[in-house]
């Protein structure tokens, strides 16, 4: 297995993709709702 050849066992490679999967998370809705300010602040200065 992969995990065997980089020196670290099972539980900690689950441990590390969990980490990483709330850290990807994290990431995407912070931008996502950073984006969306964005865009609300643009399309609410200019006025039809």
């Amino acid at each position: 297995m992969i995990g065997e050849e980089l020196g670290i066992s099972f539980g900690t490679a689950i441990l590390v993709l969990i980490a990483l999967y709330f850290v990807i998370k994290w990431a995407v809705k912070n931008g996502i709702e950073e984006a969306y300010e964005d865009i609300t602040k643009k399309r609410s200065g200019r006025r039809y």
